[in-house]
């Protein structure tokens, strides 16, 4: 842990979170990476103008005045590079229970953790992705259940629950008991009502909610309760049926998503896992999972949407991996869902896909023996010319 933190106050990472754990209990997160020395003060204050100043928010740019030397970046004598803001001015964390990150800002690795200060150029205190809410509420769930295992870990991020369907499914299913405006969307409220809310392979209808969260998730005044970073775990909550017109946005959102279905000639209660499969080969291999906007954290996505064979899964879940400690040292599982391999007539292409779909987790080796015995071909050295 001390070799890693002294490692990152080179300021050597360009933009990444950096979390490790070690064998006494230790967990690190931190967000050390190559920021201006710029903070909250001088941001306000160097603003050229009011239309400069909203460059920050709409575009995320930021313009400083150069007409003083009071606006440039400080130079703090203990960044190792002149001009960027040092690692003590950044969101660093030890803790003895639990860090976490899902691809958002440092302010929620940990209910109770508290950093001060930092620049808004590191982050803020917006909560911009749902996965990250869940982490919130899925880790503290792994840790209550007893002492932390591989297994454990590995059923908890594959149980592929599905965050915002627990948070908007129950109101949107309780108004679909009275009068629905459309013959889809009571087709729809049908479809909903029998879904697990997961994004399992044999999860139905779970593509259905995908479709509707993807057209309903940002409607303005949306949430009967609104999201309030006090309470990430906890907020937004519920939708906000009462209000007529947040209603008629819903159902339409409903219908729309039934339609999309259907136009794709897809069963509104279809088994995910014969929609879900992946771009990288035609073999019709199911992928359990869901993509971020649901809060599911196995995290899988598609950038060409639904279509008549369902998604073609392009990003998202690839290399994860779950780590302890024996006696020996480190203890690995994990898998490179994409495979080593490039050639589609490779064996190695798309082997751990399918282990990936089967939930199976294959043991990696660390030691030179393990690294020796499972060695594929020969060894490759490299010199200096």
């Amino acid at each position: 842990m001390h070799d890693i933190q002294k490692a990152l106050r080179g300021l050597g990472t360009a933009w990444v979170n950096t979390i490790a754990t070690d064998r006494h209990g230790n967990a690190l997160y931190a967000d050390v990476s190559g920021v201006p020395d710029v903070d909250a003060t001088q941001l306000e204050r160097c603003a050229p103008s009011r239309e400069a100043a909203a460059l920050r928010g709409g575009a995320g740019l930021i313009v400083l005045a150069c007409s003083t030397s009071a606006c440039a970046w400080r130079r703090d004598p203990a960044s190792a590079v002149p001009g960027l803001t040092p690692f003590e001015c950044m969101p660093v964390a030890v803790r003895s229970d639990w860090v976490h990150n899902s691809n958002d800002s440092f302010f929620y690795t940990h209910p109770a953790q508290r950093f001060g200060a930092i620049s808004p150029l590191v982050g803020d205190d917006v909560m911009r992705q749902p996965r990250t809410r869940s982490g919130l509420i899925e880790v503290p769930e792994l840790v209550a259940r007893g002492p932390v295992t591989l297994r454990g870990s590995q059923e908890q991020l594959f149980s592929n629950r599905n965050l915002m369907a627990s948070v908007v499914l129950p109101d949107l299913l309780a108004a679909c008991a009275g009068e629905v405006p459309s013959a889809e969307a009571k087709d729809g409220c049908a479809a909903l009502r029998g879904w697990d809310r997961r994004n399992e392979v044999n999860s139905r209808g779970a593509h259905l909610f995908r479709e509707f969260w993807r057209g309903a998730a940002a409607k303005p005044q949306l949430y009967r309760v609104p999201f309030d970073n006090t309470h990430p775990s906890a907020t937004p909550m519920g939708l906000n049926m009462a209000d007529a017109a947040v209603a008629t946005k819903v159902w339409a959102s409903l219908k729309a998503a039934v339609e999309k279905v259907r136009g794709a000639g897809l069963a509104l209660d279809a088994p995910l896992g014969t929609l879900q499969h992946p771009a990288i080969t035609p073999e019709p291999i199911a992928l359990h999972g869901g993509y971020s906007g649901e809060g599911v954290l196995n995290y899988l996505g598609d950038r060409t949407g639904l279509g008549p064979k369902g998604y073609s899964i392009d990003y998202g879940t690839s290399y994860v991996q779950t780590v302890g400690f024996d006696a020996r040292g480190p203890v690995a599982q994990g898998l490179l869902t994409y495979g080593q391999s490039t050639d589609p007539a490779s064996p190695f292409a798309v082997d751990q896909l399918r282990l990936f779909s089967a939930k199976r987790w294959p043991v990696l080796p660390f030691h030179a023996e393990d690294v020796e015995r499972q060695r594929v071909g020969e060894v490759i050295k490299l010199r200096r010319p």
